[in-house]
This record gives structure tokens, sequence and C-alpha cells, in this order.
């Protein structure tokens, strides 16, 4: 496994939860939450944390009931999911 640092986001209507991990240690830890009300705001504050960390990768949670059927939220994280994509690659 390579030595890679990975941001990971916990994608929620109120706050966004951010982690920070070792690929190559198999860890991560709490980092911040990005409590902002507005896109841009939310997105500026994400990218400090990709100057500041220089991830690899960025990672988002997606929530599943028990059964593996997609929660209320899923639809909104993949989004999100697909705006760091669109704007970080």
């Amino acid at each position: 496994m390579r030595d890679e640092t990975l941001l990971a986001f916990d994608f929620g209507l109120r706050r966004i939860g951010v982690a920070v991990g070792e690929a190559r240690l198999g860890q991560a830890r709490a980092l911040c939450c990005i409590d902002a009300e507005s896109n841009a705001a939310r997105f500026a504050a994400i990218e400090r944390l990709i100057a500041e960390w220089r991830p690899a990768r960025l990672l988002v949670g997606k929530p599943l009931h028990e059964d593996g059927a997609a929660h209320e939220m899923t639809a909104r994280c993949v989004r999100f999911a697909e705006q760091l994509r669109g704007r970080y690659r």
C-alpha cells in the first residue's frame, strides 16, 4: 500500500465532518467540522483543507440502512461526492 493522505467527509445538511487518514497506516482521525450555511463557504473551507493536507483522494461517506437500502441522505451524499469530483478531480 502506498503512502497516501486521504480526506474523508461525513456530509450533513447543517455540517460536514472531516477526517484525515493515512492509507499505509490504516488510521484516520477527526480533523474538523465545516459549519457554514452557503455552498460557497463550504467549498472554500474544503479548498483550504485540500491545500493544507494535499490528499491523494477524497472520500465521502454513503449512508445506507442496515439492509443496504438507500437512506434519505444517500442521494445528497452522492451528489456532494460528484461535486467534489467535478471541482477537485
